[in-house]
Formats: structure tokens, C-alpha cells, sequence
């Protein structure tokens, strides 16, 4: 009897190729069924939020890049006071980096 029921799966051949993708969408609606969809409120509010991080950063790291832009030009015009200031930064930045690595004990 096991025989005969194999042999009939492997004789239906196109619905052996059906039934994975019939699955996925069978598993695929169950579960999102179980989503907590946000409200309209919920979704304008967490779409106003994105939309005000992107524009700080965007702001911040244009600042930083215009910033870091003007002083890479004095260091190329060979500015004494420029290249100190890079060095001060780099300095600063290995300082931070080091402090920040460290174990909290």
C-alpha cells in the first residue's frame, strides 16, 4: 500500500513543483496575519521621525565633510596653522578611540 501511494506522488510530476510555492503562500498569509500592522497615526508619526533623523544627519554630515573639505585644502596650500589643527584632531581622535576601546572595570 506505501508502495502505491509513492509511486502515485512521483507520477503527478507538475504538482510536485506546485505544492513548495502553494506552501510558501499558505505560510506566508499565516504569518502575516499575526503582524501588528501600525496605525495610520502610528506610521505618520514613525515616518516623521525618519524623515527628521535623515535631514539632521544629512545636515551634520555635510557640515563635517564641508568642514573637513576646507581643511584638507590648507593642508594641500601647506597652511602651518591647518596642519596643526589636523594634527590636534587625529590626536584627538586616537585619544577617544583608545579611552573608548578600553575594558570598564
Amino acid at each position: 500500500m506505501a508502495n502505491q501511494d509513492v509511486a502515485e506522488k512521483k507520477s503527478s510530476g507538475g504538482s510536485s513543483l506546485i505544492e513548495p510555492i502553494r506552501d510558501y503562500m499558505r505560510e506566508t498569509l499565516g504569518e502575516l496575519r499575526k503582524v501588528h500592522w501600525p496605525t495610520r497615526t502610528e506610521a505618520r508619526n514613525l515616518t516623521t521621525v525618519v524623515l527628521a533623523v535623515t535631514f539632521a544627519m544629512a545636515v551634520f554630515l555635510g557640515l563635517f565633510d564641508f568642514l573637513f573639505g576646507r581643511l584638507v585644502e590648507a593642508i594641500l596650500l601647506s597652511n602651518i596653522i591647518a596642519i596643526a589643527i589636523a594634527i590636534v584632531i587625529v590626536l584627538s581622535i586616537i585619544v577617544l578611540v583608545v579611552f573608548a576601546s578600553r575594558d570598564r572595570r
